[in-house]
């Protein structure tokens, strides 16, 4: 990082806690149930494991929009699967554990914070509620940005806006995430810091080119403190 690092945007999914594991998985099936139910040759199997390869490179909102365009299945049950995917109502969600003593030292350290996460803007909302960040994002002061993935699965307004709340130039902003087709690579190309989560569904992905380079690659949040004075 070769700018001095004044504020961090953290994503939320598979950064602050495992939404794969706690969420996803059962999302996904929720889906794949609604689109078999609309093409004989989709299997809920089938849509499940396509899901998850097309996720890699696309996102989950996005995953389901292709499936549907793939087998012809009608808008409405494709918009269907999308609310089943993403509910507004949320399961028991736990944060990683390291979370909030890292977010504490990076608020005391003087560190300006903002979140940026996509999905159901009202289920995303219910998350940060669940995991108790509200003390640290709000969307009073812009600290949390909740992007509609369903309405567009680019990320880059959020970012910006997110910067502009944190009143800091882009190349002071580390943003923090796991996804390197997402806010690692659009973060990279508005000239941020970027830091890697290898969590969640693309842990074991390598990147594909220089903007999905991550600057930084860390296991566990807590690993951040010793990279910021």
């Amino acid at each position: 990082m070769k700018a001095k690092i004044r504020g961090i945007i953290f994503d939320l999914d598979d950064t602050l806690f495992d939404c794969t594991g706690q969420l996803t998985q059962p999302a996904r099936r929720r889906a794949a149930q609604i689109l078999a139910s609309a093409h004989p040759a989709l299997s809920i199997k089938t849509g499940y494991r396509q899901q998850v390869l097309l996720s890699q490179t696309h996102g989950s909102s996005e995953a389901i929009r292709i499936l549907g365009a793939q087998y012809n299945i009608p808008p409405s049950i494709v918009e269907q699967a999308l609310n089943a995917y993403n509910p507004s109502t949320v399961e028991t969600i736990t944060l990683f554990p390291d979370v909030i003593p890292t977010l504490t030292t990076l608020v005391q350290r003087g560190y300006q914070l903002a979140l940026v996460t996509s999905g159901n803007p009202d289920r995303q909302r219910e998350k940060v509620r669940l995991l108790g960040l509200c003390n640290y994002f709000s969307e009073g002061n812009n600290t949390l940005i909740l992007h509609d993935d369903r309405k567009s699965s680019d990320k880059e307004s959020s970012l910006i806006q997110a910067a502009k709340a944190l009143s800091l130039p882009h190349a002071h902003i580390l943003c923090v995430g796991d996804k390197l087709t997402d806010e690692i690579a659009t973060a990279k190309t508005l000239g941020m810091a970027t830091l890697r989560m290898r969590q969640g569904r693309q842990k074991n992905r390598k990147p594909q080119n220089p903007p999905e380079q991550p600057d930084i690659e860390i296991d566990r949040i807590s690993q951040l403190l010793p990279l910021l004075p």
